[in-house]
């Protein structure tokens, strides 16, 4: 893969939407690009407070009735990604490639999303690592990215969600990834000072254009929604 050409790469920051906004842009941007109608696309963007469940998951990892949950404001959507249950709310970066696995596998492929992770962080200053038996991206134990995906025709979606500077407490609404006892952190509450969420997002893109050897080129969400609808 060291010997290949740089690839394009679209990159479009969709800001905070809903769980079903972004999945009916990720279904459709699949299929063009199984298609090869367009080159890979890398979504990041912050959902509203959400709980997702994997598509072989145990709804017993919710650990907050759903009357509570819609009083809280926490949304909840099964997902047709692997994994668990998942949390997500302001302040955590999610980032979603949309991307043809035809030069890497799907163990691979994972391996790399945690690297974007690891990378983010060491340049914070943090010391993150992976847990064989649990994809993502930990500290001290402590749960800072989640990975899940969705393959389809050799084409990802879904990948991975970062830290940066959620409401920790929100998490304890889930067993994370499915994982009884563990805890969130994030970059903020690890440097225990303010982190820019702007300054986090290039931190990502500059990481995902060298892990996925992918030169990136910025498009807005409304020549996205061109792009798909």
């Amino acid at each position: 893969m060291e010997n290949r050409q740089p690839g394009s790469c679209l990159v479009c920051e969709l800001g905070l939407v809903t769980f079903p906004e972004a999945m009916e842009f990720e279904h459709r941007l699949i299929k063009l690009r199984a298609n090869d109608t367009i080159d890979d696309v890398l979504l990041i963007f912050e959902h509203p407070p959400t709980i997702t469940l994997g598509k072989f998951g145990d709804r017993g990892n919710i650990l907050v009735p759903p009357a509570e949950l819609a009083q809280r404001g926490i949304e909840f959507y099964d997902s047709d990604r692997g994994g668990d249950a998942t949390f997500n709310c302001p302040g955590q970066l999610v980032i979603h490639p949309i991307m043809n696995l035809r030069y890497r596998g799907a163990r691979a492929y994972v391996a790399e999303l945690e690297e974007v992770g690891l990378g983010v962080l060491r340049d914070y200053g943090i010391a993150a690592e992976r847990l064989p038996q649990h994809p993502g991206v930990w500290v001290n134990g402590k749960q800072i990215g989640a990975v899940g995906l969705h393959i389809s025709h050799g084409v990802s979606m879904h990948g991975l969600s970062l830290n940066v500077n959620p409401d920790l407490d929100s998490f304890k609404t889930i067993n994370l990834c499915g994982i009884a006892g563990r805890s969130a952190t994030s970059i903020e509450n690890e440097l225990g000072y303010e982190v820019s969420m702007s300054e986090a997002k290039q931190r990502v893109m500059s990481w995902c254009s060298k892990i996925f050897h992918v030169d990136l080129l910025s498009i807005s969400k409304e020549q996205l929604r061109k792009l798909c609808f």
